[in-house]
């Protein structure tokens, strides 16, 4: 057996934005609709690394091919001169169950359609006429969800907000150099903004739930258990509850962690890829979308990709 391995200059030349965004938004609305198969991911933890592995899998109804994604984050890794985040896809044929490729994207297609679930759902889920957004979090999810959600609409502001000083600089400066308008923010400061985006890898809220004054939240740090960005409480104010995935979120989401604290039914969420598909319904209130990840998603990609590729 003959097995291609794609390297990450042939998957960049492909895997335009408009490609990872139609195929996250039709994955993700498939899964809502019950169109597909996702096994629960595989976790693994290396704390003495302060490191992370992912194993998901998913196949949409009637694709030609069916993916395996493989993502690690390794917060050391900096100090190293390495990238924090690295992985692979595998790609296989649907009628065969025979392996058609390795995508080996250092983890950048998972990155991809990080950015792309998260653009779409802030962006379906925020009043049009918001354009000041704030993101907590300073690494790169950070600035991709920033980046991505420019492409749906103009943002006249960014707030940028995190521990470390010189990495908030840093954002602000690459954010402006993407021809965004950057600049530092207070945990308070950030949490106050109309719309607020969480990247960050926090094992704790990232403001208490009386500082927020958004109208839209989107989360997408709570991967494993154990994480958390948002406060439990915060969740007792919003109208709509939106998660990519309800098993997902409620092991390890921060929509599993206010359904245990008892603010919120276990029933309180709606599908992600409902709301992409049939709009928003009431913007009476606060909203929130909570992010885990979704196998669909990274096999939808892949097989994109796949497709695409010469």
């Amino acid at each position: 057996m003959t097995l291609d391995v794609v390297g990450l200059p042939e998957i960049e030349a492909v895997a335009t934005r408009g490609l990872v965004f139609d195929a996250v938004r039709g994955a993700l609305i498939a899964h809502a609709e019950g169109r597909a198969q996702m096994p629960a991911p595989i976790a693994m933890w290396f704390p003495e690394a302060e490191g992370d592995c992912h194993v998901k899998a998913g196949y949409l109804e009637g694709a030609s091919h069916f993916g395996v994604k493989v993502a690690s984050g390794f917060y050391r890794n900096a100090e190293r001169g390495l990238p924090t985040n690295s992985g692979l896809m595998l790609v296989f044929d649907a009628s065969t169950g025979v392996p058609a490729a390795v995508l080996a994207d250092e983890g950048w297609l998972t990155a991809w359609r990080t950015a792309a679930a998260g653009a779409l759902i802030t962006h379906a889920l925020t009043p049009s006429d918001v354009d000041e957004v704030a993101v907590f979090g300073t690494g790169l999810q950070a600035r991709l969800q920033v980046e991505w959600l420019a492409d749906l609409r103009p943002l006249t502001l960014v707030r940028v907000c995190g521990r470390r000083p010189e990495a908030v600089r840093k954002l602000c400066a690459e954010l402006g150099e993407a021809g965004l308008t950057a600049v530092p923010a207070t945990a308070g400061e950030a949490a106050a903004t109309p719309c607020v985006i969480t990247a960050t890898a926090s094992t704790s809220p990232v403001a208490p739930a009386e500082a927020f004054a958004a109208v839209h939240v989107t989360g997408i740090g709570t991967d494993l258990p154990g994480k958390a960005e948002l406060p439990a409480g915060l969740f007792a104010r919003a109208t709509t509850i939106a998660t990519d995935d309800h098993a997902q979120c409620l092991a390890h989401g921060d929509f599993g962690n206010a359904v245990r604290a008892g603010t919120v039914a276990d029933d309180a969420d709606i599908p992600v890829g409902l709301v992409l598909r049939d709009g928003v319904r009431d913007r009476s209130g606060l909203t929130i979308a909570d992010l885990t990840g979704v196998g669909v998603a990274d096999a939808a990609v892949a097989t994109a990709v796949f497709r695409h590729l010469g």
